[in-house]
Formats: C-alpha cells, sequence, structure tokens
C-alpha cells in the first residue's frame, strides 16, 4: 500500500471535517443555551403551565383550566391594586421624564455652572440600592420626628403623616422613586443631547430663533426617540414596583399602596398559592407589553 493511500485512510473524510468546523463554535455557545434554558425558558414555560394548575408547591398541581384568571378578574383587590399601580405609574413616569428632561437641558446649557458637580450629585441615589433608599426615607417620613415633617413644620406648612395616611402614602413612595431615578434618565437625556448636532442649533439660532424655540422645535423632535426609550422603561419599571412600598408601607394601610407585584408575592409567598400567582404574573407581563406597545404607537405616530 502505497503512502498515500496510507494517509488518505488516516486523514477524515471531508464531511467529518466541516462537521466539526461547523460544531466547535456551538460547543463553546453551549453553556450558554444550557443556562437559558434551565433558569430562563424552562421557568418561563412551566409557570405558563402552573397558571393553569392548582398548585401549592407540595402537592401534584391539579389543572383547573382558567379559573385562576376568571378569580383574578373578579378579585376587587387585584383592581384596587391595578388602580394603585396605574395611578402610581401614570404620575411617576410624567414627573420623572418631565424633571429628567429639565435637568438634561439644563446640563446641556452654557449659562449653568458647576455641572460635573450636578451630575454626580443626581446621579449618586442610583447607586443606592431600593431597600436602603427605602429605608433611609422610612425616616425622612417618620410622623413627627421625620425630617420632612420637621422642615414643615419650620416652614409652618401641614405636616401629613407620609406613611399612615391612606391618601398621602402613595405618594411617599412616588417621590422616593423619583428621588431616586431622577439622575439616570437625565444621563441618558443628556447623551441623546450630546448627539445632536450642534450645527442644527446653530443654525436655528442664526434663522433668529430664540433659545426656547430651537429647544421646542428643534431639541425636543429629535430627542424624541431617546424620549420614547424612557418612557417605555419607566413605565416598566413602574408596573413592577414593589421594593419601596414593601419596606415602607408592607403594602398599606388600608391597601392604599398595593401594587400588583405586592398582590403577586402576598399570593405565592405569604398564601402559597403558586398556580394562581403564575396566573397573575402573566397578567403583569400582558400589561407590560400593552403599555409598551400603546407608547410606541403613540410616540411613533407623532414622528410620522
Amino acid at each position: 500500500m502505497s503512502a498515500a493511500n496510507v494517509l488518505a485512510r488516516r486523514s477524515p473524510a471531508p464531511w467529518r471535517r466541516k462537521f466539526r468546523r461547523a460544531f466547535i463554535p456551538y460547543l463553546f455557545l453551549a453553556p450558554f443555551f444550557i443556562t437559558f434554558l434551565a433558569f430562563w425558558l424552562g421557568p418561563i414555560i412551566a409557570s405558563f403551565l402552573y397558571s393553569f394548575t392548582d398548585w401549592r408547591g407540595v402537592l401534584d398541581a391539579q389543572f383547573i383550566g382558567t379559573a385562576n384568571y376568571e378569580r383574578i378578574y373578579n378579585d376587587p383587590r387585584f383592581w384596587l391594586a391595578l388602580r394603585n399601580t396605574a395611578f402610581y405609574g401614570l404620575v411617576y413616569v410624567t414627573l420623572l421624564n418631565v424633571l429628567a428632561l429639565a435637568l438634561a437641558l439644563a446640563l446641556d446649557s452654557t449659562w449653568l455652572r458647576f455641572k460635573n458637580g450636578l451630575k454626580i450629585g443626581f446621579f449618586l441615589p442610583v447607586t443606592i440600592s431600593l431597600v436602603v433608599a427605602a429605608v433611609i426615607f422610612e425616616m425622612v417620613f417618620a410622623n413627627g420626628v421625620g425630617l420632612l415633617n420637621i422642615i414643615l413644620g419650620a416652614l409652618g406648612l401641614p405636616q401629613p403623616d407620609w406613611l399612615g395616611d391612606p391618601e398621602v402614602a402613595i405618594w411617599s413612595i412616588i417621590i422616593l422613586r423619583v428621588w431616586r431615578a431622577l439622575g439616570y434618565y437625565a444621563v441618558i437625556y443628556f447623551a441623546g443631547l450630546q448627539a445632536i448636532p450642534g450645527d442644527v442649533k446653530e443654525a436655528a439660532r442664526l434663522d433668529g430663533c430664540r433659545p426656547w424655540q430651537v429647544t421646542w422645535y428643534m431639541t425636543l423632535p429629535l430627542l424624541k426617540p431617546v424620549i420614547l426609550f424612557g418612557v417605555i422603561m419607566s413605565t416598566i419599571w413602574a408596573l413592577e414596583l414593589f421594593d419601596e412600598p414593601w419596606v415602607l408601607t408592607k403594602g398599606g394601610p388600608a391597601d392604599s399602596t398595593l401594587t400588583i407585584v405586592i398582590y403577586l408575592y402576598q399570593a405565592g409567598f405569604q398564601y402559597i398559592e403558586l398556580g394562581y400567582a403564575a396566573a397573575v404574573s402573566y397578567v403583569l407581563t400582558f400589561l407590560i407589553v400593552v403599555a409598551a406597545i400603546v407608547q410606541k404607537l403613540l410616540i411613533g405616530r407623532e414622528q410620522q
């Protein structure tokens, strides 16, 4: 047997070489896909299936069809949580984005001084964890002895029970969340403003436009994609509100700060109704998707 025949026998077939070249990259990607299936996609599919069952985590799940979703529809407490979340989300998203945009415009202006210090000062609250921020504001909002009421008393203004009054408690959550997220969204808007070509603004000024006209007719229209991003992201965070009201009020007083996520948490981890909690989670997911689509359509229509 010739040496050429021996080498031909020992060398892998062309299809094997192609297979190895195509397979090896996926071998390196396998850990990601395994982790994704085990800890992401798998639980998503499992929770969807459990949403049609009566399951308490120990005994076998009993299939009950759409009974969990019917129970959600007929539960007044769920609708109260939805109303609280909608009110909070509307006020929070509006205040946060308006204030963050105003702060970004001020940081982008030429008349403001100490910009770097202001950026650091407004962004620092973002670095504080949600739970720590809630604990700090629990002392700020404390009835009678809290820092906020001390300042209001010194100014001769009313001193409400921020965490004990059902009419006021939701506003304490809004104040805390806006304070913490303001710097983050201001940085996003500031980055968007920096991406707008300076020639556009300069041309508008040379045409005789006043500063407010440049901002209203030139800057804001060009910033709409960034505004859309900020509104959608803040809406998602608003609908997922949990940490602050749970630490400050546990959803009280009188369920005035009850949110959908707190309602879900209580169903799943306090009452151990895991199948029902899974159904609530999918209702929440549906609401987030609908809110994002509606906002995209509304703002996208204005851009056309």
